[in-house]
């Protein structure tokens, strides 16, 4: 009878501590499932913000190629307005400054108005100074 009942307590024990390691099993289960659920959900907000980030850049881009080519036009320009007579009474003011003549020396021998003199002198001087520091 003895050697019964510590069977039957052995097997309770075991059935008990099956319960257990089952009731263990599914809060596992449920757990590796909210996990794969979660990483799921990130990976779409981590590919949401690759899309945003990438959109943004190719924006950025494009409107960085529309002003590079507005900037080269302005450059065209430039030179071309550089290029025709007045080029001239420029390069020959650029000479006279260099010698070290004055505002009012430019507006008399170069035939520049008093503006254009005073912003050749200016980009003489900028241009002398940033050779300066290189």
């Amino acid at each position: 009878m003895e050697s019964q009942w510590l069977f039957n307590l052995l097997l309770t024990f075991q059935f008990v501590i099956l319960v257990a390691l089952a009731v263990w099993a599914v809060r596992l289960s449920k757990r590796i499932k909210q996990m794969k659920i979660q990483h799921q959900e990130d990976s779409v907000n981590q590919k949401k913000q690759v899309q945003v980030l990438a959109s943004g850049s190719i924006g950025m881009g494009r409107r960085l190629v529309a002003i590079e080519k507005k900037l080269n036009m302005a450059v065209e320009r430039q030179t071309e307005i550089l290029s025709k007579e007045g080029s001239v009474s420029y390069n020959r003011a650029m000479e006279l400054l260099a010698m070290g003549a004055t505002v009012d020396d430019l507006v008399s021998k170069c035939g520049l108005i008093r503006a254009e003199a005073e912003l050749i002198n200016l980009l003489k001087k900028e241009s002398h100074r940033n050779s300066d520091y290189h």
